[in-house]
């Protein structure tokens, strides 16, 4: 019996070849990158999907960046700041001599354009809706520039959170003129000032970035970034073993694990600042009663975390995730203690075995292990988990119409503060947008609380604010936090290196190099 070589594989490393062929110079120091997906699109201020996000973060830059290490607020295109005593005025300095991609100049007049196409729905270039900007900067009365380096932001009330608001990928700074020029297009041929320049885009084949020669930080030490878009897992594993690609960061968890002992492979994980979380419908007679929800969350058992997903997720036991300012650990433990559930539903006088619908949106075999797993504990208790699978459009209407019980919900934080993690906890509109949250517990301490955490200007008592809503989300058991999410980056450690990735989940391209 001969061995015959596999067609298939050989006609996609053909592709590969024939795709990135031609692109760079042999003398270039190039990077040839896997995903599994594909930006929706690159205008930053229409960016909310992670590939997008990955791509305007590199392409554009904003005002101020977080320090991946410190977690602290760094200058970028600003080079300074200051605000007023209730934060309510902010004044950036911004850096001179810097130019878009396109030649033009950077100043406080594209600082302004790039957010009044955004703000006013009857500006010229707003060609399109921009649904993140407004959920982020809603507190932006005017943006102004004083001269042409100096730009002034109005808020109509305090808001401490600002400065990291503007790390977001809305708050990118885009070139005027490229706006003006290419109008509706603008998200195919975006332009920046960032590290590096848009090249091209195949759809469903590839994007290429280049470096940006000019760039105010010094040009980047990779001249160009190849992009490969694939939908199978295995054809970018398979792909990678060959070391036909450069780095992944589209995996599955079995491929990588299997890639642990590869020498020349490196799996860098990276706690990302978000919350996934057991959402419970509040309207439900049953889980209205704060008994039985601490009942079902003494039944929840971290343990099953590792099990289901190797090591790729944190376990997490408060709804603020590690590294995020304000996370504390929970008075309340979140180890499985059955004694303790049974007792919480004696004292609820639950005599009879209760039927409950777990809502789960669309087909991840790991996410619903792991729901058959905690199914499994309830059923000792007496309580019968029925798990529903049901595509995103269904999944969304019975939210919004309170058609289940307990579903999996969650998100990463837009910016790094805590404001960013509650603040959509209880916003009813989102609920009406197919989110479940916690918005269904109407209080008004609670609802006090939230609303003095956005003026609190002094930073501990701003994170005793913090401590003091997720207490009593803990006390009142509104939610199961259950893991952090965690970026994978997979790459040949042969061939590169400084690859980081920032805990609101953005990798940035700039510092990797060649080795």
């Amino acid at each position: 019996m001969t061995n015959k070589p596999n067609i298939l594989s050989a006609i996609l490393i053909m592709i590969v070849m024939t795709l990135f062929a031609g692109l760079a110079t042999a003398s270039e120091k190039t990077v040839t990158w896997g995903s599994l997906t594909e930006p929706e699109t690159l205008d930053p201020g229409q960016a909310w999907d992670n590939a997008s996000v990955f791509f305007t973060t590199n392409i554009f830059d904003t005002l101020v960046v977080l320090d991946s290490e410190t977690l602290e607020i760094t200058p970028s295109l600003a080079v300074s700041w200051k605000t007023n005593k209730n934060g309510t005025i902010w004044e950036f300095k911004l850096r001179k001599d810097v130019r878009f991609h396109d030649g033009s100049e950077f100043n406080a007049d594209s600082v302004v354009f790039s957010f009044q196409r955004q703000m006013e729905k009857n500006f010229p270039y707003h060609y399109y809706d921009f649904p993140l900007f407004n959920e982020i900067f809603d507190n932006i009365v005017s943006v102004k520039s004083v001269d042409t380096h100096t730009v002034v932001f109005h808020l109509d009330q305090p808001f401490y959170p600002f400065l990291a608001t503007l790390t977001a990928s809305p708050a990118a700074i885009v070139s005027p003129a490229a706006v003006k020029k290419y109008k509706k297009a603008f998200a195919r041929h975006p332009v920046g000032t960032g590290p590096f320049r848009f090249q091209l885009w195949e759809k469903n084949k590839r994007i290429s970035l280049r470096a940006n020669p000019r760039y105010w930080e010094d040009k980047p030490q990779i001249d160009q970034f190849d992009f490969l878009v694939n939908d199978k897992h295995d054809n970018l594993h398979k792909l990678f073993r060959e070391q036909k690609l450069d780095v992944i960061d589209s995996f599955s968890i079995s491929r990588a694990t299997g890639l642990k002992n590869v020498r020349w492979a490196t799996i860098k994980l990276i706690p990302v600042l978000s919350v996934t979380y057991i959402a419970f419908n509040l309207e439900n007679p049953y889980l209205k009663q704060v008994n039985i929800r601490k009942a079902l969350r003494s039944a929840w058992d971290q343990r099953t975390l590792r099990y289901v997903f190797q090591g790729f997720v944190t376990p997490l036991d408060s709804i603020i995730p590690k590294g995020m300012p304000g996370h504390t650990t929970p008075k309340t433990s979140l180890k499985l203690n059955l004694a303790e559930a049974r007792s919480w539903l004696q004292k609820a006088k639950v005599n009879k075995p209760l039927k409950l619908r777990f809502l789960l949106s669309g087909d991840s075999d790991l996410l619903r292990q792991l729901v058959s797993l905690y199914a499994k504990n309830l059923n000792r208790l007496g309580i019968e988990l029925d798990i529903v699978n049901v595509p995103l459009e269904e999944y969304e209407k019975r939210i919004m119409n309170g058609d289940f019980d307990l579903t999996l919900n969650g998100w990463a934080a837009d910016y790094p503060d805590p404001h960013s993690i509650i603040s959509p906890l209880f916003n009813e509109e989102l609920m009406q947008k197919g989110l479940a949250n916690l918005s269904q517990y109407r209080d008004a301490r609670m609802k006090k609380l939230i609303e003095s955490l956005t003026k609190e200007m002094d930073k501990s008592r701003r994170i005793q604010k913090v401590a003091d809503i997720v207490q009593q989300i803990d006390a009142l058991s509104l939610c199961i936090p259950i893991f952090q999410d965690t970026t994978a980056i997979i790459y040949n450690n042969t061939r590169i290196k400084n690859i980081r990735v920032t805990p609101t989940d953005t990798i940035r391209l700039y510092p990797i190099e060649k080795k």
